[in-house]
């Protein structure tokens, strides 16, 4: 069920980040390998917040099992 949180919270913010940056990525007066570039970027830095709120989920969970268990 995570998941499918967190995938749902990187489309979300995929396409808040491309709407807010429409204009950059409309214009025709910056270079395509530039724009290409930025996106690239954009995309890297979400998959690296989606990785760490997946292993901060995963940590919280085995911590209260454990927790339980005991």
């Amino acid at each position: 069920m995570n998941d499918i949180g967190v995938i749902v919270l990187g489309t979300v913010v995929l396409g808040l980040l491309g709407f807010g940056c429409r204009g950059f990525f409309i214009n025709s007066d910056i270079h395509l390998a530039l724009r290409m570039v930025v996106a690239a970027i954009g995309v890297g830095i979400l998959v690296l917040v989606i990785r760490t709120v997946r292993a901060r989920l995963s940590r919280n969970q085995k911590k209260e099992r454990r927790e339980v268990e005991k």
